[in-house]
């Protein structure tokens, strides 16, 4: 009974906590921290034209009218300039050039809503979170490994930041965030069409790459595919839409392939078959360009016309 007691008050005190959320994204000291990073991070105009030096020009006017539109529920996300960056493994991604005041907001929301959602995400998940990188990643995939999970299901989701459900991602984040203007503002990115291409979108699903909130938004809607792996006792290795499942059997790691193949239809998600596989570290496969091979792993270094491998020193086994 005090259990319970306990968790009712820890939702309303969370509840409380998060219907504060929108006056301390909207205050203008975040909002000013929002436009120096920003700043720093430099690029060029958006759809609006406007360039940095233009916005810090007026600087406090700027900021003082973004506040406004903030507060009052009249500030609309302008549309999105795509421009196709090259994969280094063949084809192009798309990337989304925002605005300076959508780039500033959605700093400014950032800033507050990833400390909040840090405290919810597990360790399985490496990607785009503070104090957590690829090095990380790679010392978990080697734990499980001299644990003798040996065998890898080395996975993809197929275009996973263009198949989005906005519904799916507006229903999670409904858990954590209370104020609907902070909901809306989300939606509204999603929905944000594409300047030059404006009929190349699905309405309903995909998120921008290339706004700092995105990576985020992945993050909290593969929060569900985290905790279904981990309930079912796997040994994921999340790095945003880049996954292994480490088993110890090879048909322990099909039966892991075809569960997460189940969630991720739930999820409206789907495995990229030409990218997925079940390997066995003798064989050797690539994870976010570190090559493993039986004991060893090596770091893969781009030159202009070959991929050479940087041994990591491990120690003999």
């Amino acid at each position: 009974m005090g259990q319970v007691i306990a968790n009712v008050v820890r939702a309303l005190m969370e509840r409380k906590v998060n219907t504060q959320l929108a006056p301390r994204i909207f205050a203008p000291d975040n909002l000013m921290r929002a436009w120096r990073k920003v700043k720093a991070n430099g690029g060029g105009p958006g759809v609006d034209g406007e360039s940095l030096r233009a916005f810090a020009s007026n600087l406090a006017n700027h900021l003082d009218e973004l506040r406004q539109a903030l507060q009052s529920g009249k500030y609309r996300p302008q549309p999105v300039r795509r421009v196709w960056v090259p994969k280094p493994s063949g084809g192009a991604r798309p990337l989304g050039i925002l605005t300076i005041r959508d780039r500033i907001v959605q700093r400014a929301m950032y800033d507050v809503l990833a400390p909040l959602y840090e405290t919810k995400f597990l360790e399985c998940s490496f990607g785009f979170r503070e104090g957590r990188s690829l090095h990380d990643a790679v010392k978990a995939i080697l734990n499980w490994r001299d644990q003798g999970r040996r065998w890898v299901v080395d996975g993809d989701i197929k275009d996973c930041f263009e198949r989005l459900d906005h519904r799916l991602m507006l229903k999670a984040m409904e858990r954590d965030v209370a104020d609907r203007r902070l909901l809306q503002l989300v939606e509204r990115w999603l929905k944000a069409q594409v300047f030059n291409d404006p009929e190349s979108r699905d309405p309903a699903a995909g998120t921008f790459q290339g706004g700092v909130i995105s990576p985020l938004l992945a993050n909290i809607y593969l929060h569900a595919f985290d905790e279904a792996m981990a309930s079912a006792g796997q040994a994921l290795v999340r790095y945003a839409d880049d996954w292994l499942i480490l088993c110890s059997k090879k048909a322990e790691a099909q039966a892991a392939l075809h569960q997460a193949a189940q969630v991720l239809e739930k999820l409206r998600l789907a495995v990229n078959p030409y990218k997925t596989r079940v390997v066995h570290f003798d064989q050797g496969f690539r994870f976010l360009g570190v090559f493993f091979v039986r004991n060893e792993h090596f770091y893969l270094s781009s030159t202009s016309t070959s991929s050479i491998l940087r041994p990591r020193e491990e120690g003999k086994r």
